[in-house]
Order: C-alpha cells, then sequence, then structure tokens
C-alpha cells in the first residue's frame, strides 16, 4: 500500500493521523502526501473511531475536498502557501464557520448558519487550513463535560466512562483520537485547559486580547463586542503545533489594527535550565486530589533533574479566596447578562433559597450585581494584575494544577445550568461541589495572564494528567517555548490505548 508514492504499512495512514501538525506539514511539503489524501485518511479515521467517542459532530466533506483540491494545485503551481496549508481541521461548534451551522449545543441555534467566517477562522482559512467538521461541547459552552442535547455525549478515549472536559471538550478528545491536526477553542472557566489535561493533549489560553472572539457564541449571534475574560486559543497534540496556530490566530480587531501592531515580547529564555520555575500544587487554598497531586509532584521532580530551578513554595502575593470570589463574580456577570430571562431567573430563585457562601447563592449574587459592584470588581482586578506583575518579576513560570481531579466519571443526568450546584467530584475518599472546579483555572483567568497546558507524562488510574504553565501577561512566548522545551526533554503526547 502506499499514499502518493510513500510506502506505507497496513497501519501507517492511522499513524499519519496522530503525526503533530508540524510533522503533517514536513509529509504535505515535500510532495509525499496531498492535501486531498491527508483529508481522505482523517475523515476515514474519522468514521471508524468517531462512533466510540462522539468528538466530531458535524461533517462538511464535499466543502473540504474542494478545498484541499485548490490546496493541492495552489502546491502544483509553485504559489506562496500559508503556515496550516492542506493541514485538515476541525473547529469547535461555538465558532462561526462558512457553509456550516454553528448551534454551541443550542436547541435554538439548531439550524444557525452564519453567512461568514468568525475572525480567528478566517486568519485559519486565509493561512490555507482545510476545515472539514465541528467538535462538541456542552450547551452554551458552559461545562466541564461535553454533552448537548443535539449531539449527545463526547467520551474520553482515554476511558469512555470518563468526560473529556468542557468546553472544548470535543476538541480535546478529537486530538486525542487522531481525527483532527489541529483545533481551535476558546476558554473562560478552563474551557482549553481543562480538556487539554484530561484528554493528555496541549491547549494554550493566550493573554487576553490577544485572539478576536468576534464570530463566537457566546454571546447571541450578531453581538461583536468582547466578553471580559474570555479568549480563543489553540489544542494540539504537541507544544510547537500550538504556537504554529497561535501565530495564525493573534492579531487585534480590525478597527483596532488600523492604529497598532501586536509585538509580543520573545520568550524570556531559550535554555530549560535558565527558567526561575515557581510551583503551587497543594490543596491549602483550593482542592486537589492527592493522587494528582502525586503526579504533578513527580513531573517537578523530573524539572528538578534535569537541572531545572525550582521553588515550590513561592506564592504570588494575593489572597487566592478573595481572587476566587473576584473571578466568580466577574464570570457569572458576564454569563448572567447572556442568558435569556427563563433561565436567569431560575439561577436567581436557586440562589433566594441557598445558603450564605453556597454556589447558588454566590452565582445568583453575581448574576444580580450592580453596575457600582461590577466597576469595584474591576478596579480589585487591576490591582490583582499589578500583584502578579510583580511575582513575575521574579519567576518565569508558574506550574499549578488545572483541576481538583484528572478527568472524572459522566454526570449529565441532568444538563442545565443550576445541575451543577448539586454535582459532587470525588475527591481522598470524600466529595467537594462540582464547581470548585472553577477555582484552579480562575486563578488564571481572573488575572488575564497566559497559560499553557501540557501531559506531565503521568496518568491517575486510566487517565492522564496535565498542568498549567502561567506566564506573565503578554508573555506568551514563555509559556510556549518552556512547554515545548519540557516536550523535548521529557516527551510529549501519548497515543491513547486502543485506538
Amino acid at each position: 500500500m502506499s499514499v502518493n508514492g510513500m510506502p506505507t504499512t497496513a497501519t501507517a495512514p492511522d499513524e499519519i493521523c496522530f503525526l503533530s501538525a508540524t510533522e503533517q506539514r514536513k509529509l504535505l511539503a515535500s510532495r509525499r502526501i496531498s492535501a486531498r489524501e491527508l483529508l481522505d485518511l482523517h475523515l476515514d479515521h474519522v468514521k471508524r473511531v468517531n462512533p466510540s467517542c462522539n468528538a466530531v459532530v458535524a461533517l462538511d466533506e464535499e466543502g473540504a475536498r474542494r478545498q484541499a483540491v485548490a490546496a493541492d494545485a495552489i502546491m502544483a503551481r509553485g504559489e506562496q502557501i500559508g503556515p496550516l496549508h492542506g493541514l485538515p481541521m476541525t473547529i469547535k461548534d461555538s465558532f462561526a464557520v462558512s457553509g456550516m451551522a454553528a448551534t454551541c449545543g443550542l436547541e435554538d441555534l439548531r439550524d444557525h448558519r452564519p453567512p461568514s467566517d468568525a475572525v480567528a477562522v478566517a486568519k485559519i482559512r486565509a493561512a490555507g487550513a482545510v476545515m472539514f467538521g465541528k467538535t462538541n461541547l456542552p450547551a452554551g459552552a458552559a461545562d466541564h463535560q461535553s454533552c448537548n442535547t443535539l449531539f449527545g455525549l463526547t467520551r474520553n478515549p482515554w476511558d469512555g466512562e470518563r468526560t473529556v472536559g468542557g468546553s472544548s471538550g470535543g476538541s480535546a478528545a478529537a486530538l486525542a483520537a487522531g481525527l483532527t491536526s489541529l483545533e481551535l477553542g476558546s476558554d473562560i472557566g478552563g474551557s482549553i485547559r481543562v480538556p487539554a489535561h484530561f484528554c493528555g493533549v496541549y491547549g494554550h489560553k493566550p493573554s487576553y486580547g490577544l485572539v478576536s472572539t468576534e464570530g463566537h457564541i457566546p454571546p447571541p449571534p450578531g453581538h461583536i463586542a468582547p466578553a471580559e475574560l474570555g479568549v480563543a486559543g489553540p489544542l494540539a497534540r504537541s507544544a510547537f503545533d500550538l504556537e504554529l496556530l497561535f501565530d495564525v490566530v493573534q492579531g487585534m480587531s480590525e478597527i483596532e489594527a488600523a492604529g497598532a501592531e501586536l509585538r509580543l515580547p520573545r520568550a524570556r529564555h531559550q535554555d530549560l535550565r535558565a527558567f526561575r520555575v515557581a510551583v503551587w500544587s497543594d490543596a491549602k487554598s483550593y482542592p486537589l486530589d492527592n493522587g494528582y497531586a502525586a503526579a504533578i509532584d513527580a513531573f517537578v521532580d523530573d524539572l528538578v533533574r534535569l537541572g531545572v530551578t525550582v521553588d515550590r513554595e513561592a506564592r504570588p502575593p494575593i489572597d487566592p479566596a478573595a481572587s476566587y470570589q473576584l473571578y466568580l463574580q466577574t464570570l457569572f456577570g458576564i454569563i448572567g447578562a447572556g442568558l435569556p430571562p427563563p433561565a436567569r431567573d431560575a439561577l436567581l430563585a436557586a440562589g433566594e433559597q441557598a445558603e450564605q457562601g453556597s454556589y447558588a447563592r454566590r452565582v445568583a449574587d453575581a448574576v444580580s450585581q450592580s453596575l457600582p459592584q461590577h466597576l469595584a470588581a474591576a478596579e480589585q482586578r487591576h490591582q490583582l494584575y499589578r500583584a502578579w506583575r510583580r511575582f513575575f518579576a521574579d519567576y518565569d513560570v508558574l506550574i499549578c494544577p488545572v483541576t481538583p481531579t484528572v478527568a472524572f466519571p459522566h454526570d449529565v443526568e441532568r444538563l442545565d445550568l443550576a445541575a451543577q450546584f448539586t454535582r459532587r467530584l470525588a475527591v481522598d475518599g470524600g466529595t467537594i461541589p462540582y464547581m470548585d472546579n472553577l477555582a484552579w483555572p480562575g486563578l488564571v483567568t481572573v488575572a488575564n495572564l497566559p497559560a499553557t497546558a501540557i501531559p506531565t507524562g503521568r496518568k491517575v488510574g486510566s487517565v492522564p494528567a496535565g498542568v498549567q504553565v502561567v506566564g506573565p501577561y503578554l508573555g506568551d512566548r514563555t509559556t510556549l517555548k518552556f512547554a515545548q522545551l519540557v516536550e523535548q526533554a521529557l516527551g510529549g503526547f501519548a497515543r491513547p490505548p486502543g485506538l
């Protein structure tokens, strides 16, 4: 058997689907495989593997084949090509992709077909990617499980009884299962980092404001104002691929770009041993399961053996509890403003009946906050930015957990937002509130910081464990470079068993 003259074994086509995007680009550039053949390999792989995980929920095979044929013709003519030329990609179903529905898992948007691409998607298309499908997510992109009434439940390729995370859960699962070369996700509550951690892949939450979210749902279709905290960013099977896609999608809105040029600082170091690394991996501030904590400790031990300078006691000069409350107030103020009246009223009613300090009460208070309360929170966030800036004067990156646990068993009997007030997560023989899952991601998000989620090379039970590498505001190159150097030194993505 051969692909465009390239000798293969019976399993080689599947192996090609699991290569990094950077490696697939090399195959395309050397003409060892065509864009059309690479697309067909992925479509065949989707047909065989996707039924077991349900990560890809919509396909545009005809449109993708037209894109692939055009990509091959450009290559044949020797014309200049973009950085993603010929790579087959899926896109999270919260982004507008022309020619396909964009539902965000919502019944009301079942037939919504945007007339044009989201801004970030248009950049991906212009860079030459072949977009062939959409990936699953929770309804409204509002959960750490990817399940909705339109497309059903997405299962973790490592263990089908466990969640892929959310909201970019289908994105991470598709990468882990070899269904796509790259993915575009979004993150306001850990929605890139949590799925990457749960599925053993890489994800980058950019500094706030670096990637346009215009054309993303939420907010509802037609809205163009960017939401506070929310970002769009890449997921991949390699930290090098993250930067490849990040370079394509970054950039300000058209209006801002007319009078400014974005120039991110270069990575602080090129040698892993030059990084000053802080580690925050205890349960004193936010919950953390012992098994997951042990995996992080073992990963940090690996760094120490490589000669990396590590400080396990360093902490930013912030109050973790106050930071988390500020995050919840801001996050659910944003979410509450975009809810339809019945859903908003249901949250407020749940809060009225709940105890002070409970998540139901805290969320209801955030949803009903006044403008002066919102402005006071904005001032507190600016104070927080300064505190983190002082911390990153002494340290280059902070390694910390992504969530309290690794991927947990499905709990989707109810899918409404209020169901998250009653769910529980198993931690060290006991349980914690389900919404504690927001604590570690929120530490980073509330301060607008970049964070790169990377695998530790360890599993806890049947599923992988990742960490988030946090950097200073606009220090995206630094966290990405650290992730790349760790990948080179310790290895990176591992293919789930049985695929």
